[in-house]
């Protein structure tokens, strides 16, 4: 059985303004050691799949800067999408691109999907539990994800129940998948004690994902099936043929145009730390603070402050702050931005205001 890694690297990740730009975006910071997100996700995943076998899925505009940051990475793995239309297609071309490369059939290849940017650690934990789910998705006709035991009642994530046990394994059967809850069905997911975090990752075999888009996507299973041939004759993704083709599939996501359609669904309880990072309180919950609870980095100074983020990029001013409580400062070469910690969410709504009043170069 032959295991492929999928990496989605092509978020904007506009919720890290202004650190986070379209050229530099959230995957290629870093943010929690010296190497960026995404190369930290490449030397998770080696440990279980080769890196000769691992592709990475991004944008044209990243596509080099990913070329230059991950040698190790075969190049031809290294793909642009023709245009941004949610994870559905981006695992279609995947499996377009994957079955032209490997000659083989595809009940003999496994695929795990990866996000670029999310918070796992320990990396050997996440291994095992790859492996796991890897192993069932090789010897199934299901569709694994994992599933994360939820910690708070987070109403940003959408959730999965879980049902039994599938032949006396940790993996189980899932029952549903529900949209991001209020605070009171959160509540009460965390109550009922079958309900995960849904992490974005997943795992199948070639022909279950196939089969998985026959039934669920059937207009965008037959352009799936032309990217491949268009592949097979030896055409690039940049050729008019194939981004004709690619734009053929329905733009939506993998769990609403699939995952919630089907019932060969499978999920495993992670049994590592994760966070999606979605937004810059989540170095609050994750990063290394004072004894006062402020993360700082870079040339800043607290003074009398307690439970803020204060992060300078820029090497040519010094960050202070006073007397402030909950709040978050970034100061970039050209932005700064500030904020409460608990509205972290909402710094999508000024890259919107920056886009509308024409300020594409602070984006």
């Amino acid at each position: 059985m032959k295991h492929i890694a999928l990496i989605m690297a092509g978020g904007s990740g506009e919720r890290f303004w202004p650190l986070s730009r379209k050229h530099h975006p959230k995957q290629l910071l870093s943010l929690f050691s010296e190497k960026t997100m995404l190369a930290e996700a490449v030397d998770r995943i080696a440990l279980s799949i080769p890196r000769e076998d691992i592709f990475i899925i991004t944008g044209a505009i990243l596509r080099d800067a990913i070329i230059e940051a991950l040698p190790e990475i075969p190049s031809n793995h290294i793909i642009a999408e023709p245009s941004k239309r949610n994870t559905a297609p981006c695992l279609a071309l995947a499996y377009a691109l994957i079955k032209a490369e490997y000659n083989t059939s595809d009940s003999d290849i496994t695929v795990g999907v990866f996000t670029a940017d999310h918070f796992i650690r320990p990396a050997e934990t996440f291994a095992e539990d790859v492996g796991k789910a890897m192993h069932h998705a090789s010897n199934h006709a299901d569709i694994v994800t994992f599933g994360i035991p939820p910690s708070r009642p987070e109403t940003g994530y959408g959730y999965i129940e879980s049902g039994h046990s599938i032949s006396d394994s940790d993996i189980l059967r899932v029952q549903s998948f529900r949209e991001k809850p209020n605070i009171q069905d959160a509540l009460s997911y965390i109550e009922q004690g079958t309900f995960y975090w849904n992490s974005g990752m997943f795992f199948y075999r070639l022909d279950t994902f196939a089969e998985a888009m026959r039934y669920a996507m059937p207009a965008s299973f037959s352009a799936m099936e032309e990217l491949y041939t268009l592949f097979k004759r030896g055409l690039s993704i940049n050729s008019t043929d194939c981004a004709t083709a690619f734009t053929n599939l329905e733009a939506t996501s993998i769990d609403y145009g699939i995952m919630e359609r089907i019932s060969n669904v499978a999920v495993l309880p992670a049994s590592f730390t994760w966070d999606d990072v979605g937004s810059w309180d989540a170095l609050a919950r994750l990063g290394e603070s004072d004894r006062s609870g402020n993360i700082v980095y870079g040339n800043s100074l607290t003074i009398d402050s307690e439970n803020s983020i204060v992060w300078n990029d820029n090497p040519n001013v010094t960050l202070t702050a006073h007397s402030i409580s909950g709040m978050t400062i970034i100061s970039t070469t050209d932005a700064i931005m500030i904020c409460p910690t608990d509205k972290a969410q909402e710094v999508k709504s000024i890259v919107t205001a920056l886009r509308e009043q024409d300020k594409e170069h602070l984006l």
